[in-house]
């Protein structure tokens, strides 16, 4: 039989127990509701990240494969709440939706008018978005026609963004289009965008747009690698040359010559002792 000191002793122990399964029960309780409250979101944000990868790799989506997202991307435009990475992709399927309007001519103004909603949601939430910036510079280029007022638009992307480059080469593609119509100081970005791809030897990138829409500009584009290294920019002349862009003027046979002497240049530079090639 318990002595009155030991129930005594033993209350505060009971008392200790039921207080500490009060509490797991009650954070078993709060992981469950945060559970059931979350999920939803990230089942949402991964639905909507799959799409917008899809988008931004240029892979051609339907309206009919986006049908699904519909009632979603209602809910997003009606949360007051910041969701940047939600609001972000959402903005990209509305960019989508919008260029598939305008290219069948159907709902072309409740598109564009849900696109610039979504942008300018998702931009007063993340503002240093450098590729959103540039949506909202063409979307006002093309609802409102291309004016001074938009301009700023367009150097926010480059002032947040002018290193990133899957985001250089839309950029670049769009702005080289409307080149000569561009203030001095976004023209001489555009030309220096340009000659950091070939600097960094994204020359991909940088032939599909000297053969797209920087042809007609090719002289100026050209002039702009002064500073880049000649490697990079040989690297880039040969390679037009081989798919038929002529760059130099120099016909075939000028070329190899050309070439030929630079290979022999480099053998000769082989066969030199190290001290020999060693630089000041």
């Amino acid at each position: 039989m318990a002595t009155p000191t030991e129930t005594r002793g033993e209350m505060p122990r009971r008392a200790a127990a039921w207080l500490a399964r009060g509490f797991l029960a009650a954070v078993a309780c709060s992981s469950v509701a945060w559970g059931a409250t979350t999920l939803p979101v990230f089942v949402d944000q991964a639905r909507l990240d799959g799409a917008r990868d899809l988008i931004l790799r240029n892979v051609p989506v339907s309206d009919a494969e986006l049908g699904d997202l519909g009632p979603l991307l209602s809910r997003v435009a009606a949360a007051k709440d910041c969701m940047p990475a939600i609001d972000r992709s959402a903005a990209v399927i509305r960019l989508r939706r919008a260029e598939n309007a305008l290219a069948s001519g159907d709902q072309v103004d409740a598109r564009m008018g849900e696109l610039d909603a979504a942008v300018r949601k998702s931009l007063g939430c993340a503002p240093a978005d450098p590729y959103l910036w540039v949506v909202l510079f063409w979307l006002r280029n093309t609802r409102q026609g291309l004016s001074d007022a938009n301009f700023d638009l367009l150097r926010m992307s480059y002032r947040l963004g002018s290193n990133e480059g899957w985001i250089v080469v839309k950029r670049s593609a769009m702005a080289l289009a409307m080149l000569d119509a561009l203030p001095p100081d976004l023209s001489d970005a555009v030309v220096a965008e340009f000659a950091r791809l070939v600097k960094t030897e994204l020359y991909t990138e940088a032939i599909d747009l000297l053969k797209g829409p920087g042809w007609t500009h090719r002289d100026r584009l050209l002039a702009g690698l002064a500073a880049v290294p000649q490697r990079n920019v040989d690297i880039l002349t040969k390679t037009m040359a081989d798919i038929g862009y002529d760059l130099d003027r120099r016909s075939p046979a000028e070329r190899r010559n050309l070439e030929r002497k630079s290979n022999d240049r480099l053998d000769e530079l082989a066969r030199m002792p190290p001290e020999a090639r060693a630089r000041p």
